[in-house]
């Protein structure tokens, strides 16, 4: 999720647990029955979509976007695909990690063009 550390600073720490409490009930809201919702830090979270397809993942993270976008809080989404199930767990999560900062990059300088 964005902005976790400044809710945190201005708001403190139940504004923040709130926030990713609903963050990841929209998450938990956009996931199908196969696919796992997993918090992996502070304000990452890393959903695990088995037998699925390219498109559904994309579709996965319009949905997500919708969600989150009907709250006060906004979110950063990266993937990762392998067609054939065999790509190292760790290439995966760095593939997804470069597209999430990536989007996140873009969050923030929105953000700072808009005075924020």
């Amino acid at each position: 999720m964005n902005g976790l550390k400044v809710i945190n600073d201005t708001q403190g720490h139940t504004a923040g647990d709130t926030a990713i409490s609903t963050v990841a009930g929209c998450f938990l809201r956009a996931v199908r029955r196969r696919f796992s919702v997993y918090r992996v830090g502070g304000d990452e979270f890393v959903i695990v979509c088995r037998k699925t397809s390219e498109d559904e993942v994309l579709a996965l993270t319009k949905k997500i976007h919708e969600l989150v976008g009907e709250t006060q809080y906004s979110c950063s989404i990266g993937y990762s695909y392998s067609a054939d199930g065999k790509k190292p767990i760790d290439e995966l999560l760095s593939e997804s990690d470069a597209k999430m900062y990536a989007e996140k990059q873009l969050y923030y300088k929105e953000k700072k063009a808009l005075g924020e």
